[in-house]
């Protein structure tokens, strides 16, 4: 999944990121029914595959960019750097809800006992303050 740098010839295979510019954030892995999934987010989109016969096969895809995804309650969550946490039907990647939010570099949602949490901000401002989101899940 990472692209066509720093091959080492051993790989059993390789996929193109959501935009094909590279991925810098973490893919989540989850295992749904009896499938196992992989989600992944970069700058330029969001994209889910599914493990077949030892390959991963496109699931979907869309032009949502994101950070680092996360599986939690039967829910995909992925924040948007620009603002904003999207939640997805895993299965379909059809977008249930956008958690709005100020912006920040490479965030990733928290989500625990019915709530999200999500900082807003970049660490590289070194800012002393922030804001953090905690939203109730329905």
């Amino acid at each position: 999944m990472l692209g066509t740098a720093g091959h080492q010839d051993n790989e059993v295979q390789t996929l193109p990121t959501p935009s094909r510019g590279g991925l810098f954030t973490a893919p989540a892995v989850a295992r749904i029914g009896t499938a196992t999934w992989v989600f992944a987010a970069d700058n330029g989109g969001t994209a889910a595959w599914t493990l077949t016969g030892g390959r991963l096969q496109p699931a979907w895809q869309n032009g949502n960019a994101g950070t680092s995804p996360v599986v939690a309650g039967g829910l995909l969550y992925v924040y948007d750097g620009s603002g904003g946490v999207l939640v997805y039907q895993p299965l379909t990647g059809f977008q249930i809800t956008r958690l709005a939010t100020g912006s920040g570099h490479w965030n990733t949602p928290i989500v625990m006992d019915g709530r999200v949490a999500i900082p807003e901000g970049s660490a590289n401002s070194h800012s002393t303050s922030g804001v953090l989101n905690i939203f109730r899940l329905p």
